[in-house]
């Protein structure tokens, strides 16, 4: 009874627009970047998340990132790193710990991997988006400039430094060497 209790809890602190907002994605087992395909289509089920990321709050992402489906787990997690939010590291070591293999299809290319990997790389990649966000920054604004910035900023990279992204890889690379992190 009191497991069935702590699952009523937490779900009860979803939102209700959030809840309408993950339903299309509730049984997804695969995930997808922001562009797919060889002509860099953009990806209809990352926008469903980026639909309800705008109206989730951090500790909904976070529940999601534990209990949704692989889509929203991953998504979710993801998303907390964007949003420079500590329990990304929490989300790692869980899918580290305890593997769930799920297909991503970046682009044109699919793989399978544990959730884990799949952070770690949207981790590295944080790190070069940003640092080219961080370069653009400083250039003269031309309009494909402010292209650029505009597909990063929809990327949801607004709030991550170079900074946040080394602190984020050193716990990283804690966690795997097996020395405590956070």
């Amino acid at each position: 009874m009191y497991c069935l209790l702590t699952v009523c809890f937490i779900s009860a602190q979803v939102s209700h627009k959030v809840k309408a907002l993950a339903k299309p994605l509730e049984n997804i087992s695969y995930a997808e970047s922001l562009h797919i395909g060889i002509g860099g289509e953009r990806s209809v089920l990352y926008e469903e998340f980026r639909k309800l990321s705008e109206a989730a709050r951090a500790d909904e992402l976070y529940y999601f990132s534990k209990n949704g489906s692989n889509a929203l787990r991953l998504y979710s997690g993801a998303e907390l790193l964007k949003r420079n939010d500590a329990r990304f590291i929490t989300v790692y070591q869980y899918y580290l710990h305890h593997p769930l293999i799920m297909k991503y299809q970046d682009g044109c290319i699919g793989r399978k991997d544990n959730i884990a990997g799949h952070l770690k790389r949207e981790l590295y990649s944080a790190k070069e988006i940003i640092a080219v966000r961080d370069s653009l920054l400083k250039e003269k604004r031309s309009d494909f400039i402010t292209s650029q910035l505009k597909s990063i900023s929809d990327a949801g990279y607004g709030k991550l430094s170079q900074k946040n992204a080394a602190f984020y890889i050193k716990e990283i690379e804690k966690t795997e060497s097996g020395k405590p992190s956070l």
